[in-house]
């Protein structure tokens, strides 16, 4: 594979990802986040996906229900029709999100999709996917690396990001292509001197967590990162000023 950064999506502005949807105006992983995030133009809408004990793909940070949802229990031990019939903590009448709708809003938006995988479900999330976005416009995440590899073996295409990333895993991206990482650095200046730039040197797309401030974005930008999470900084806010 070709050794140089590649980002999906054509975009102008500073490429800012909605964590779990702009969430200061919905609950996370909701579909109000999600449509709020596409309203306000983020790069990139990001997400958790789980699978549902009959087979469905679904949309949630945790593997069970207990923190979101009035409820408890595993989402994989529990199907779609049993989580459907669960409101979230915060707002009432709210459902949990399929894996679909949210493709769908990041369609209508614009936005990729930056999909962050909680299950070993990768085919079907791949396929699931393919029935709205081409495979060179997706980003495929995951704290678990064997999930990337996965998802590499089943296609060269989707761009690949791995979370709470080292030098070590770097090099395995390197090979792989394609790709892109987030070091495990909560303040800006424990960033190793270079680091940025050597990953730079191999390929590989670079950021940090999280962008929540405009100051933050644009002390990241300065530093050289290629994209970056936030749960709050809107790009409006960001846009402005850069």
């Amino acid at each position: 594979m070709e050794n140089r950064r590649w980002i999906p999506g054509k975009y102008s502005g500073v490429r800012l990802i909605a964590h779990r949807g702009f969430t200061p105006a919905a609950p996370q992983n909701s579909i109000p986040a999600f449509t709020e995030a596409g309203m306000r133009k983020f790069w990139a809408i990001e997400t958790d996906v789980h699978r549902t004990a009959d087979g469905h793909l679904v949309c949630i940070h945790d593997a069970t229900v207990d923190s979101t949802y009035k409820g408890s229990g595993a989402v994989r031990e529990m199907t779609l029709k049993e989580l459907l019939e669960l409101e979230r903590v915060e707002q009432e009448g709210l459902k949990i999100p399929l894996f679909s709708e949210y493709l769908r809003i990041c369609r209508q938006a614009g936005a990729v999709p930056f999909i962050e995988t909680k299950t070993e479900d990768i085919p079907q999330i791949l396929q699931e996917t393919a029935e709205w976005f081409r495979p060179d416009e997706v980003v495929m995440s995951s704290t678990k690396f064997h999930h990337l590899e996965m998802v590499r073996k089943l296609t060269e295409e989707v761009f690949i990001h791995h979370i709470f990333s080292d030098e070590d895993y770097a090099k395995q991206l390197k090979r792989m292509g394609k790709s892109g990482l987030s070091y495990k650095y909560s303040e800006l200046e424990d960033v190793p001197a270079g680091l940025i730039e050597r990953t730079h040197e191999q390929g590989i797309c670079v950021c940090l967590r999280a962008g929540d401030s405009p100051e933050t974005v644009r002390r990241m930008l300065e530093m050289g990162l290629d994209y970056i999470p936030t749960n709050r900084t809107e790009p409006s806010s960001v846009d402005e000023r850069v």
